[in-house]
C-alpha cells in the first residue's frame, strides 16, 4: 500500500464518531477529485483480544495517543476505475400494504 489516512479523535463520544465519519467522507472526496482512490482497512480497528497486538502496532505506527480514539484508517493510491455496485432496483424492496 502506497499511503494510509486515518481519522482520531481526542474522544470517543457520539459526536466524536459522526464528526469523525464527516471528515472521513471529506478526505475520500478531496481524494477522489485528485484521482486517488481509499479502501477502508476496519479490521486493523477491531478491539477484540485475537487483534490486540495488531491494533496496538497500528496506533503506535500511527503516534495515536492512548487517551486518543483511531475512528477510521484508510489505504490510499491509485487504483483503476470501478463501476458502481449493482443494487436492487427499489421497487423490489418495497412492502406495499
Amino acid at each position: 500500500t502506497p499511503g494510509y489516512a486515518w481519522v482520531a479523535t481526542a474522544g470517543n463520544t457520539r459526536r466524536n464518531q459522526l464528526d469523525a465519519g464527516r471528515r472521513y467522507v471529506r478526505i475520500n472526496l478531496a481524494a477522489t477529485r485528485q484521482g486517488i482512490a481509499m479502501q477502508p482497512v476496519s479490521q486493523a480497528l477491531q478491539e477484540f483480544p485475537e487483534m490486540a497486538a495488531k491494533f496496538a502496532a497500528v496506533r503506535d505506527t500511527l503516534s495515536i495517543p492512548a487517551a486518543h480514539t483511531l475512528q477510521m484508517l484508510a489505504r490510499i493510491g491509485y487504483a483503476p476505475a470501478q463501476s458502481p455496485s449493482p443494487r436492487w432496483p427499489l421497487e423490489q424492496k418495497l412492502i406495499r400494504t
